[in-house]
């Protein structure tokens, strides 16, 4: 054999053997059928009613409605045995009820807060059936949905083992009622871990942790994050660089989940850990839910197939996608003891975040915060815990109670609608003296338009909306009047029975920005419709005919019956984080 045979002959071995070679080039990603149903978000808890919320799969070309419900008819049900004043334990098929948004609970008489009429049992399974009547891609369908779930046995915390600023720690156990008194750790010490020893079975299949928290928190300045900050951003006089580890117009962070798993001999939730900067400093807690292992397999394979192509999305919701899961609650507080001085309040920060950089025209919180800021209703601690709708709402009685108010700048317009609300003397009574001609005329046209938005353009001594009733609802074009109402609305969920003036503008936006939306469609013609609307002119020319004004009669408002911070966070913040 010649030299130039045997090379070919070599070469082609080699190329052979590389054949048997595994890496990422072997990988081909198969094409697979996009999913264009509904989804499903819920649970069922101890000691709690299910929570379940379905949205549908938009097209690229569709505008997103979560604010409404997308479907024209629906049942939900869940079958199971349920303890509570009308489960007493049997196996019972409870009928769950609208309460907005998609979502579905039941919402039955109690004699308390935590009294409900049915209430998960652990260790139960319990089925979900879900039919709709919905637009699909401008067909009407009727889908449904079916799962399963069991409710695990919740964890219990032994006790925590807290890291000191010496470096050693410090064992406390948990007893029922105990809250654990923590000090927060100095740079660089704050990256320890407070290491939360659990108790378990194996039904815990997994276990999410949820922090709560209020504007009564802060944070140190002397924390990691700060200290990486140097150079990059300049600190104020409290020391704040502009970083928060919390968002401060928020009330709940996700602290992440932790499987049931076995990892080089460890098992994962023998002890769960946070970072002593984790935690803000005052009194808060943290939350522990124990899931089954449908939550396992969606966030494994349901949200993990959304950002890597290789995994196969596989939930337990029969022909559909999501999940429906057993869960039960376990909770703890914490008391995060500080030194003064080394303090920075959730106001101070979420003031800076809403002003620095004028992110208040940006994101609903800040466009929600600023009246509360300026107001000075941010002095009584008993606002901390509101909703930032409920306070923006209530932001304009302050200012009759004290001279706490805003004088700044960023604050005239929001004073001038307090004024326009309260129907004071005069607009300008919580402006400055000072203040310049040019910024005090400013001050009124933003201000007026404010306040007609907020009252739905109710006429006073000080204040005429005629004009700005007639540009933000009449006019067929869009300016800034119907954008800054249409914003307005929607930070408001659009809820035109708790907000009578969206009801026109959710009209006026449908034909203005021509939404191409089945969802929006029907919102504007139930509402226009309704023999409880005002009459409006562009319904008429839409072709919808409003009933019979004197069959009027008001739904009752029920609010959704929760088991405290787990079903309100469930029910909103997780539910995104969820999907």
């Amino acid at each position: 054999m010649n030299t130039i045979s045997r090379q070919i002959l070599i070469l082609t071995a080699i190329l052979l053997a590389a054949c048997d070679f595994h890496g990422p080039w072997e990988y081909y990603p198969e094409e697979r059928e996009t999913y264009v149903g509904i989804y499903t978000y819920g649970y069922v808890l101890e000691n709690g009613s299910p929570y379940i919320c379905f949205s549908k799969v938009y097209q690229l070309d569709e505008v997103s409605t979560e604010d409404f419900d997308f479907y024209e008819s629906a049942n939900v049900t869940v079958e199971g045995r349920f303890a509570g004043s009308k489960g007493n334990g049997e196996i019972s098929e409870v009928t769950l009820h609208s309460v907005g948004n998609g979502c579905f609970s039941y919402y039955g008489a109690r004699s308390s807060y935590y009294d409900f009429a049915y209430k998960g049992i652990a260790g139960e399974t319990y089925k979900l059936n879900a039919s709709f009547k919905w637009d699909s891609a401008g067909q009407m369908v009727t889908s449904t949905y079916k799962a399963t779930a069991t409710i695990p046995n919740s964890v219990k915390v032994e006790g925590l083992n807290i890291p000191l600023q010496d470096g050693s720690y410090k064992w406390e156990t948990y007893k029922v009622g105990k809250i654990f008194a923590i000090d927060f750790l100095e740079y660089p010490m704050d990256m320890e871990f407070i290491r939360v020893a659990l108790d378990y079975d194996n039904s815990a299949r997994g276990v999410l942790m949820i922090l709560n928290y209020g504007m009564d928190n802060g944070e140190s300045p002397n924390t990691t994050i700060n200290h990486l900050m140097e150079g990059l951003s300049k600190e104020d006089s409290h020391g704040y660089r502009g970083v928060s580890i919390h968002d401060p117009l928020e009330t709940q962070q996700n602290l992440g989940f932790t499987s049931n798993r076995v990892v080089a001999g460890n098992k994962m939730l023998d002890t769960l850990y946070l970072t002593n900067m984790v935690i803000p400093l005052g009194s808060s807690s943290i939350d522990i839910y124990t899931t089954d292992g449908s939550y396992i397999d969606y966030v494994d394979k349901v949200k993990q197939s959304a950002s890597d192509s290789r995994v196969e999305p596989e939930s337990n919701i029969e022909n559909g996608m999501g999940v429906f899961f057993g869960a039960a609650k376990t909770s703890f507080k914490i008391d995060m003891g500080f030194d003064e001085g080394e303090y920075i309040s959730m106001f101070h920060m979420a003031d800076r975040h809403c002003y620095n950089e004028d992110v208040n025209e940006t994101t609903r919180g800040c466009r929600l915060f600023v009246d509360v800021m300026c107001s000075g209703m941010l002095s009584n601690r008993n606002m901390a815990h509101l909703d930032l709708v409920d306070a923006n709402k209530e932001s304009y009685k302050y200012y009759l109670w004290g001279d706490d108010y805003e004088v700044s700048k960023d604050c005239y317009a929001s004073n001038v609608k307090a004024a326009m609300l309260l129907g004071s003397s005069t607009w300008s009574e919580f402006l400055p003296d000072t203040i310049k001609p040019e910024d005090k005329s400013k001050a009124y046209a933003d201000g007026l338009k404010r306040y007609c938005v907020t009252s739905g353009f109710e006429d006073n001594k000080i204040a005429s909306c005629g004009a700005l009733k007639t540009r933000c609802l009449e006019s067929k074009e869009k300016n800034e009047c119907n954008t800054y109402m249409w914003q307005w609305c929607s930070d408001r969920n659009w809820d035109y029975e708790t907000f009578p003036q969206c009801g026109p503008a959710l009209v006026n936006r449908f034909v203005v920005d021509s939404l191409k939306s089945s969802v929006w469609e029907k919102e504007v013609k139930n509402w226009c419709e309704s023999p409880c609307s005002e009459k409006y002119s562009l319904c008429e020319e839409l072709g919808y005919e409003q009933e019979n004004r004197k069959e009027c009669l008001r739904s009752i408002r029920v609010e959704s019956y929760t088991t405290g911070v787990v079903d309100s966070y469930m029910s909103n913040d997780l539910v995104s984080v969820m999907r």
